[in-house]
């Protein structure tokens, strides 16, 4: 079976494992998920977020090829899933240094921008927070944009952003 029939049929933790599996087991599958999550149909690319976000986690490797895809589909994501997948992937991932400072300004904007969603946020600091692993010059400016969210910020906000801020100034 394809994984657009798959997504085209259901929308469940059911059919992410199977494609999750699928793709264990054949990992050049992985361009056929990516197809999916790249397609313009709404909801194919919106039900393809969900295993491209737990493949990232598990295997960042097989979505790392695909960085410049997702970071060029971030210009005008079709749903907060695909921002919050990629996201959540880029988490997991190590970011070569050609796309760091792209990956730094998108998930930096995010974080700043009261109207994206918590989850892709809370997910923004961490990856901002990795490349300032490579790039320690980024560290104050980070930690001043994640101090600025704390005063209104929701408790997951707050409980991240406290927790990186504190990782930053010991590295």
């Amino acid at each position: 079976m394809t994984f657009r029939s798959i997504l085209s049929s259901e929308h469940s933790r059911v059919a992410t494992n199977s494609i999750l599996q699928a793709i264990q087991q054949e990992p050049k599958r992985i361009t056929e998920l990516m197809d999916c999550f790249f397609d313009n149909d709404l909801r194919i690319c919106q039900r393809a977020a969900w295993p491209v976000g737990d493949l990232g986690e598990k295997f960042p490797d097989l979505i790392a090829p695909f960085l410049p895809k997702l970071i060029e589909n971030l210009k005008n994501p079709k749903h907060d899933a695909i921002m919050r997948n990629t996201v959540r992937t880029w988490q997991s991932m190590s970011i070569p240094e050609e796309w760091q400072g792209q990956v730094f300004e998108i998930c930096f904007n995010y974080i700043l921008d009261p109207k994206i969603p918590i989850a892709i946020r809370a997910f923004s600091m961490t990856v901002c927070a990795n490349i300032c692993k490579d790039i320690p010059e980024l560290k104050q400016e980070l930690i001043l944009a994640i101090e600025d969210q704390l005063e209104h910020g929701s408790p997951g906000i707050c409980s991240r952003g406290n927790k990186i801020i504190k990782e930053l100034r010991q590295s």
